[in-house]
């Protein structure tokens, strides 16, 4: 054989193998190696605010008691001295009993044909997301209760097959998409068989067989029924016991993962988020599997490609996905500082723990969530708010107040929150930010000493929001010493008029206009003729 033969099949292997090396560099495995090769969308750090629904079977009962309304279903089986938090649980089981009678004969199953969504129009929902100033809308697959609100072929306990008898999250996905707006999901379903659990220890309607693929099949640890919290024991451990008492079975996991990859392929979602309940440590085979499911099917689908899938998958805590594979998501929460990711708050627009409707409670301030929004965007994250419809599919008017109010905000300030970046430092903090409420949450009490920093991603224009009116002289004290020759234009967005300002040893003082109709926050545009100067760090 001639040496030219012999390089010519060298070669020809070498191509080979590197095709196939590129072949598999295109797919993820189901491993953290492989996963940590993602990158966020860019629309997805664009975006900056989506809207969510809690909503589902749950919204028939409508009762909060002293936990959350969306938790009906657990609570209302539970026990005096089964539940943490001075018996969160009973009044919910009290509830019950006296208003539809003993849980066992009027099981949370028995809701599910007065879920009748008969009002639901995926069009009208979509308008007010668009209306409201959302670029993303997160439709409810199904809560802890696992009662699909999709077409699913898994389980006949679905919206499709009982209750509204429509595709719920189908109809939505074609509404959101017809507007504009990129389209998730929420799937909490891995709470399943915690969620039930007293509904299976007590002994009600989830030991019949034909109701298990609603409540789940967990293995039950033997005394589990004796389980009392003591009121000395911290609730941590309390909460670590309860949930050993029914671990999900063979067959949880499984489902969950069937159930999981069904939605994502059915609709083809642009963010697919998380509740705590897959955090669990038996649950990780399964969540690199789906993870690596997701993104492959984002690359068929013709999405994006190998590191950058074009979609996003919310997790919650730092050790349940590898860390840069996925967005993080801060339930009622966020960053203290910018982070090197784009990362992500889930709040909702009723305060303490609920989520879902309750007639006659209150909503938090719009106020409120637009200190809140403004503050995760100037450390780069993104706002997904919840709302919570009735169970006829219509919105509670002071929802869709909120609503209107944050777009029209929006509407004139938006400049200073879309399509932004960080500025080097994130904003100036007034004394009250740091209060917090009977939780230990932060309240996100803006004044007029908090500034928050946002600029645009040609760093030529900077935005200085204040989140309450400065008065008649405005100081950025960031600015104290930095190089402000270059500055162009001064302004306050929705204020047609140039603002006069100079450069002190405080900082940059700006000569403020008439306090503006519009309220709410107060972005004032600063432009240079080349990038935005950084702070002087003393």
């Amino acid at each position: 054989m001639s040496v030219a033969r012999i390089v010519l099949g060298i070669t020809m292997l070498l191509l080979v193998f590197s095709a196939d090396c590129c072949l598999y560099g295109q797919r993820y495995e189901a491993d953290w190696k492989s996963l940590q090769q993602y990158s966020a969308p860019e629309w997805y750090e664009d975006a900056k605010l989506g809207f969510w629904v809690h909503w589902g079977v749950y919204s028939v009962p409508a009762f909060m008691g002293d936990h959350a309304g969306e938790w009906y279903g657990r609570w209302m089986y539970c026990h005096e001295g089964q539940s943490s938090r001075n018996n969160q649980g009973l009044a919910t089981h009290q509830h019950h009993q006296k208003t539809y009678g003993n849980p066992g004969e009027f099981g949370y199953k028995e809701f599910i044909p007065m879920f009748k969504a008969e009002k639901f129009d995926a069009d009208q929902w979509a308008d007010l997301c668009v209306e409201g100033g959302a670029k993303f809308f997160t439709m409810m697959g199904a809560h802890h209760d696992s009662f699909c609100l999709w077409d699913t072929k898994l389980s006949k306990w679905n919206s499709v097959a009982m209750g509204p008898k429509r595709d719920l999250v189908g109809e939505m996905c074609k509404a959101a998409r017809r507007k504009g707006l990129k389209f998730g999901v929420s799937n909490h379903t891995a709470w399943n068989c915690t969620f039930f659990q007293w509904n299976h220890i007590n002994g009600y309607d989830a030991k019949d067989p034909a109701n298990q693929d609603l409540y789940g099949n967990p293995v039950i640890q033997a005394g589990a029924q004796e389980m009392r919290f003591n009121a000395d024991e911290p609730r941590r451990e309390w909460i670590k016991r309860s949930r050993a008492a029914s671990a999900p079975s063979e067959r949880d996991l499984n489902r969950w993962l069937e159930r999981t990859k069904e939605l994502a392929d059915l609709y083809q979602p642009d963010l697919y988020y998380f509740d705590w309940g897959m955090n669990l440590e038996i649950f990780e085979s399964r969540r690199r599997e789906f993870g690596a499911h997701y993104y492959n099917s984002a690359i068929d689908a013709g999405k994006g490609s190998f590191e950058s899938p074009e979609v996003v998958l919310n997790y919650k805590g730092w050790k349940t996905w590898v860390e840069g594979g996925a967005v993080r998501d801060f339930e009622r929460g966020g960053m203290d500082d910018i982070a090197d990711m784009v990362w992500q708050t889930d709040d909702c627009v009723y305060d303490d723990h609920n989520w879902s409707f309750v007639p006659g409670v209150a909503i938090k301030p719009t106020n409120t969530i637009i200190d809140q929004f403004v503050d995760i965007v100037s450390k780069r994250g993104v706002l997904m708010l919840s709302f919570a419809p009735k169970p006829d599919g219509t919105f509670p008017e002071d929802q869709k107040v909120m609503m209107r109010e944050l777009g029209k905000w929006l509407t004139i300030c938006g400049e200073a929150i879309y399509a932004t970046r960080p500025y080097k430092v994130f904003g100036e903090l007034g004394k009250r930010w740091t209060e917090k409420d009977k939780h230990g949450r932060k309240q996100y009490i803006g004044t007029k000493d908090d500034i928050r920093f946002t600029r645009d991603k040609e760093n030529i224009t900077l935005f200085a929001t204040f989140l309450d009116w400065p008065g008649e002289k405005a100081v950025i004290k960031t600015l104290a010493g930095a190089d402000l020759s270059k500055i162009t234009s001064v302004s306050l967005l929705g204020v047609d008029e140039e603002l006069h300002w100079q450069s002190t040893p405080r900082g940059m003082e700006i000569d403020m206009p008439e306090k503006p109709g519009y309220g709410l926050a107060y972005p004032v545009r600063i432009r240079f003729e080349d990038k935005v100067p950084a702070p002087v760090r003393k």
